[in-house]
């Protein structure tokens, strides 16, 4: 059994990806996955993180 994140949990683990240019490329790379999953696309103003972690809560992946 999988243990799910705590949403805070996991916010920290995506912002620490913001630190380098891989970061930042696979945290791109992640939101146009979910994107491609979901067919929503990310509010015009809206960061990739927030976009990532209202996706993995619609979907279960994360708790509160």
């Amino acid at each position: 059994m999988t243990t799910k994140k705590l949403l805070h949990e996991r916010e920290k683990e995506l912002q620490s990806l913001l630190t380098t240019p891989q970061g930042r490329e696979k945290l791109e790379e992640l939101a146009a996955k979910y994107h491609a999953v979901s067919g929503k696309v990310k509010p015009a103003g809206a960061s990739a993180i927030t976009y990532i972690l209202v996706h993995e809560r619609q979907h279960g992946l994360i708790g509160k």
